[in-house]
């Protein structure tokens, strides 16, 4: 039986009038799912509570998920 893994990356473009391009802020994978549906729910899961990757310099996913709450408010 076939897995499936999504990869994926996290890119944010900054409110500066200036900022042309998105910056790179978090990454991550699904894992090895036995379907595309395993793998979309282990993505939305990871993302929705701020289970990603980061490199030093990029923001905290807690950040990210604060940030999101404020806009939302």
């Amino acid at each position: 039986m076939p897995e499936y893994r999504i990869e994926f990356q996290i890119q944010r473009r900054d409110d500066a009038d200036d900022e042309d391009d998105f910056t790179e802020i978090g990454f991550g994978s699904s894992g090895g799912c036995g379907s595309l549906d395993d793998a979309v729910y282990a993505i939305e899961s990871d993302l929705g509570n701020g289970q990603w990757e980061t490199e030093p310099g990029q923001p905290d996913p807690d950040e990210i998920l604060d940030e999101i709450r404020k806009a939302r408010a």
